[in-house]
C-alpha cells in the first residue's frame, strides 16, 4: 500500500469541540468544515474519524462499491435502541435478504393503497387544530405520520389499539434524545434509573405491543398492512422472517419514517408560506386534480416543491459507512475500520449544480438537465438508498396537497434555525403557524 494509506485528509483536531459546534447549529458547522477543507475531509468524531466527500465523483466512487465493503458506522451504538435485527443495522447477506424480503411492500399500486388513509388521517388531524390558535406545525406532521404508521405498516384498525401504539411509540421516540443519540456513554440503566432504563421500559412495551399484532396474522391469509406481508414474505429458501427481526424491523420503520416525513412537510410548509406566489401557483395547479392520491404524479410543481425542499433541508446531512477493507476515494487511500461519508448536504448546496443554492427555488426541477444520483440524494444511495423512499415522497405529496387545498395557515415567527435530533435535524420549535381557515 502507498503512502496515501497512512493520511487521512485534512479537517479539524478536537471531537469534542466539533460535535458540541454540530450539535449547536449542524447546518452551519458543515458548510463552514466545507468551506475551510474542501470537497475531501475528516471529522474527529466520539466514534473514530470519518473521512467526508462533498463532490458528486468521490460520492459516485461511494455508492458504486461492492457493497461488502462497507458495514454500517456505530452499529454497537445503535443496536440496543433498533436490535441486532434491524435492516441498519445488518450488512452483507444478512442485508440483502431482508432488503429482498421487505422491498415489495414499497413498491407500485400496493404503495399507492394506503393514498386514502394518508389523506383522510390528514385532513382529521389539522381540522382538528382550532382556528386562531399558534401551534407547531410539525407537532401535527408527527401525528399524522405515527397515524400513517400505525395503521398502514402496522396494520392496526381499531381505536383503543391505535391509542396505545400511538402513546407507546410517542413516548419511546420522546424518551430517546439527542444526549442519548450522541454519548453512547449514557446508555446505561445504573441500577433500574435514569433516561436509558426509561427508554429501555418504553421500548419492551412498543415491543409486545408489535408481537401481539403479529400474533394475530395469518401467513397464510395476509392483509394489506406491511406487518402482514411480512409475516408472509418467504426467501429464496423458503424461510419467514422470525418474531424478533419482524419486530425490529418494524421499530426501525417508526424511527426511519415518522419524524423525517414530518420534518420534511414542516420545511415544505415554511417554505411555501413565505412565497405566497409561489404558493397560489401550487394550488391552482392542484385545484383540477384534488387529494386524488392516484392523480397527484400529475402535478409536476408539486413534486419540484418536494424535491427542493429535501434538496435544501436534507434530513440527515452526512450518511456514513464503516470501512471493511482498504478504499481509495479523492485520491486517497482509507485504512480498514474507518467511516467514511457522502454529504448530502454539502452535495445538495453546489452552486455549479444549483446556482442560488440556498434559495427556495423549485423551478429549477422544471426545466433543465436533471440531477445525477451523485448530486441529489436525499435518501442515500447505493445498496443502502432508504427502503421506503417511495413511500415518504408519496406520503409527503398526500399530506402537502391536503394542507394547501382545504387549509389556511400563517406563519407567526421568523424562519426557523435548525437543531439535532435523535438522529435527524430539523427545524427549532417546530414552525409556530396559526390556522385562519
Amino acid at each position: 500500500m502507498d503512502e496515501r494509506t497512512h493520511r487521512l485528509p485534512d479537517g479539524p483536531k478536537s471531537k469534542f469541540w466539533q460535535t458540541l459546534r454540530y450539535l449547536r447549529d449542524p447546518v452551519g458547522s458543515i458548510v463552514d468544515l466545507g468551506r475551510r477543507h474542501g470537497d475531501l475531509f475528516t471529522i474527529p468524531s466520539l466514534t473514530g474519524p470519518i473521512v467526508v466527500a462533498a463532490a458528486p465523483e468521490a460520492i459516485r466512487t461511494i455508492f458504486a462499491a461492492e457493497p461488502d465493503t462497507f458495514a454500517p458506522l456505530a452499529a454497537d451504538a445503535m443496536a440496543p435502541v433498533l436490535g441486532r435485527g434491524s435492516i441498519l443495522i445488518q450488512h452483507g447477506a444478512a442485508h440483502r435478504r431482508a432488503r429482498k424480503l421487505m422491498q415489495p411492500p414499497f413498491h407500485g399500486a400496493r404503495m399507492r393503497a394506503y393514498g386514502a388513509t394518508m389523506r383522510d388521517s390528514s385532513h382529521a388531524h389539522l381540522a382538528g387544530r382550532p382556528l386562531g390558535r399558534t401551534f407547531p406545525v410539525e407537532d401535527v406532521f408527527r401525528d399524522i405520520s405515527l397515524e400513517v404508521i400505525i395503521r398502514t405498516i402496522f396494520g392496526v384498525a381499531t381505536g383503543e389499539r391505535i391509542a396505545a401504539c400511538r402513546r407507546g411509540v410517542r413516548e419511546s421516540i420522546a424518551a430517546f434524545g439527542p444526549l442519548l443519540a450522541t454519548f453512547t456513554s449514557l446508555q446505561r440503566e445504573f441500577g433500574g434509573w435514569g433516561p436509558w432504563a426509561r427508554f429501555r421500559r418504553l421500548l419492551t412495551g412498543v415491543h409486545d405491543l408489535l408481537r401481539q399484532e403479529i400474533a394475530a396474522r395469518d401467513p397464510a391469509r395476509p392483509g394489506d398492512d406491511i406487518l402482514s406481508l411480512l409475516v408472509a414474505a418467504r426467501d429464496e429458501s423458503g424461510a419467514a422472517m422470525d418474531e424478533q427481526e419482524i419486530v425490529e424491523q418494524l421499530f426501525t420503520m417508526v424511527i426511519a419514517g415518522h419524524e423525517t416525513t414530518a420534518t420534511a412537510l414542516t420545511w415544505a410548509v415554511d417554505e411555501l408560506l413565505r412565497q405566497p406566489e409561489l404558493l397560489g401557483q401550487l394550488r391552482e395547479e392542484l385545484r383540477p386534480i384534488g387529494v386524488d392520491p392516484d392523480r397527484l404524479a400529475g402535478s409536476p410543481l408539486l413534486d419540484a416543491v418536494c424535491a427542493e425542499t429535501l434538496r435544501l433541508h436534507p434530513l440527515i446531512p452526512l450518511v456514513t459507512r464503516k470501512l471493511l477493507r482498504p478504499f481509495e476515494v479523492g485520491g486517497h487511500v482509507l485504512p480498514e475500520g474507518v467511516g467514511l461519508g457522502a454529504c448530502l448536504l454539502l452535495a445538495h448546496l453546489r452552486e455549479e449544480r444549483y446556482p442560488q443554492a440556498t434559495a427556495f427555488r423549485p423551478q429549477r426541477f422544471l426545466a433543465g438537465k436533471q440531477p445525477s444520483p451523485y448530486e441529489y440524494l436525499p435518501f442515500g444511495g447505493g445498496a443502502r438508498r432508504c427502503l421506503g423512499a417511495a413511500f415518504a415522497l408519496h406520503e409527503m405529496k398526500i399530506v402537502l396537497a391536503t394542507v394547501i387545498l382545504e387549509f389556511e395557515l400563517e406563519l407567526t415567527a421568523a424562519p426557523a434555525r435548525t437543531s439535532v435530533r435523535a438522529a435527524t435535524i430539523g427545524p427549532r420549535g417546530g414552525v409556530p403557524v396559526v390556522r385562519r381557515r
